[in-house]
């Protein structure tokens, strides 16, 4: 998709068509309004390019089905003719191609959106042949040997050229996690990628900042007795350490929120209340720091801007501003489960029996409850209640 422009935005007037319910689709319109915010994202879909990328023969695809009706729906969104409408052909494919999404009961809404996002990629991604990449212990050790940045260009590479597509460019960021044996401090680096930033919230009381959920995700702990990891040197199951942080940051964070936990036959619900900026969330502390200057430097450490073309340009401060956010009122039963949230590289989560929206636009922010749009004060999009 290198070849398609995607800039960052600020301050555009959004299509804000409201989209009418048919029975229990909030948990599928408020991601879809958010995804219509996404300004690079929708262009691509109003400009008609999504045509000329569409994979008809990938088996696992839906054959342009979803990303056509994806597509439809977005133009007609975006033409501001009427204050709503209703999506009934749109929810006609999601339901042929999904069936966990048929009947008139309510679902998650992290759910639809991990669903419409994978089928979208698979409708686009180019690439049939998709090789297999499976470290040697030689390759391995040599890997370990690179600096930091080195690793992380290479696996994403590697990942690449199986997956291309304007999902991948915009939502896919990537993790390190590395293991130390504690007795020959032996290590191993495993490199994996996500779309949706799923962050679990610690049991506290009162509020707490959002960075406490990302330090649950990013973090150092040991692994010992059932837990203890199989050291390939000593061959045997050894005390190690194990840190996770951030390799690769995606051009757009999707943040969901995880407040619902399986306790034996039970689902509990986390009820702490998580604060976020509206600016600079900034995650540079999650990151590697960028090569030092000399031989290994790289010509991505060049101080270039973040650049949504090629995300790997990133440099340091890695900050997000909000610019959309889902909404879920209601309980465990009766509606969505997983809250989740956007930041422009962005969004975020919260909680009716319905979900709904909050996006910026034109400067300003509005509210898309289902067929209904209205417009929103900085102070209610901030608001994160225990119910969110």
């Amino acid at each position: 998709m290198s070849d398609y422009p995607v800039n960052y935005w600020t301050d555009v007037q959004i299509g804000t068509s409201g989209l009418k319910t048919l029975g229990m689709t909030s948990f599928m319109n408020a991601p879809v309004q958010c995804l219509s915010a996404t300004v690079p994202f929708s262009r691509f879909f109003l400009g008609g390019h999504w045509k000329r990328d569409v994979n008809l023969i990938n088996p696992v695809g839906s054959k342009g089905k979803l990303t056509g009706a994806f597509a439809k729906l977005l133009h007609d969104m975006w033409g501001g003719d009427l204050p709503y409408l209703t999506p009934t052909d749109f929810r006609k494919i999601i339901c042929q191609l999904g069936p966990q999404f048929n009947g008139s009961h309510q679902h998650d809404s992290v759910e639809f959106l991990a669903f419409l996002m994978d089928g979208i990629h698979e409708d686009l991604n180019p690439i049939l042949k998709k090789p297999n990449y499976i470290h040697s212990l030689e390759e391995e050790a040599e890997l370990q040997l690179q600096p930091l940045r080195i690793q992380r260009d290479r696996e994403w590479s590697n990942w690449r050229v199986r997956n291309d597509s304007l999902i991948v460019d915009l939502f896919m960021g990537q993790f390190r996690t590395q293991l130390e044996c504690l007795t020959c401090h032996k290590m191993s680096t495993a490199y994996s990628v996500f779309s949706l930033l799923k962050l679990p919230i610690p049991h506290a009381s009162g509020k707490i900042p959002i960075e406490c959920c990302l330090d649950e995700v990013c973090n150092e702990e040991i692994l010992e007795e059932d837990d203890a990891w199989v050291c390939s040197h000593c061959n045997k199951k050894r005390q190690a350490v194990k840190k996770t942080w951030f390799a690769h940051l995606p051009p757009i964070l999707i943040i969901p929120l995880k407040r619902f936990k399986t306790n034996g036959r039970f689902v509990d619900k986390i009820d702490t209340s998580v604060e976020f900026p509206m600016k600079n969330l900034d995650l540079t502390n999650y990151m590697p720091p960028p090569l030092a200057l000399g031989a290994d430097r790289s010509p991505l450490d060049d101080g270039l801007p973040v650049s949504l073309e090629d995300p790997r340009t990133q440099v340091p401060p890695y900050r997000y501003d909000l610019y959309g956010v889902t909404n879920h009122y209601g309980n465990f039963s009766s509606g969505h489960c997983e809250p989740f949230s956007l930041f422009n590289l962005g969004w975020r989560p919260t909680d009716p029996t319905l979900d709904t929206a909050f996006v910026a636009s034109s400067g300003g922010w509005v509210c898309c409850d289902d067929s209904i749009v209205t417009p929103l004060t900085p102070e209610e999009v901030v608001v994160c209640q225990s119910s969110s």
